[in-house]
């Protein structure tokens, strides 16, 4: 219901799917030169809602304290949905917790997706390599 209520803002509405098909190619460098894409990381420190840094039209979230500004890039939607890109382990982000206040949950996920990575890759290096 929140969705049909509020008029149109600039957003997009979208499938999880089809979101992430554009994140991709946001982020493989399909719709912008290395050069533009560098000036829409012109980040600024935010406080509210939660710490993170916001460029033009996308943001970085960072993961945790050490890694201010090596976090996830990308946006969070309304009612829960995000889609986000993480450099250091070239992780894609995509759905919706379909919940107001659902980012919370998301990040949370997120993070632990990441942590699993990067403890499989590790194990593999240590084993496999």
């Amino acid at each position: 219901m929140y969705m049909s209520s509020i008029g149109s803002e600039g957003g997009i509405v979208s499938t999880a799917e089809e979101t992430m098909i554009f994140l991709k190619a946001f982020f493989s460098g399909y719709f912008f030169l290395e050069e533009v894409f560098k000036e829409l990381k012109s980040w600024k420190l935010l406080f509210g809602p939660g710490l993170f840094y916001y460029g033009t039209g996308i943001s970085s979230q960072p993961i945790s304290l050490l890694e201010l500004k090596d976090g996830l890039i990308g946006h969070w939607g309304q009612s829960g949905s995000f889609a986000f890109y993480h450099p250091k382990t070239d992780l894609y982000f995509s759905g919706t917790v379909n919940q107001f206040f659902g980012h919370r949950v998301a990040a949370k996920l997120m993070m632990k997706i990441i942590k699993i990575h990067k403890k499989v890759i590790v194990y593999y290096w240590n084993n496999f390599h």
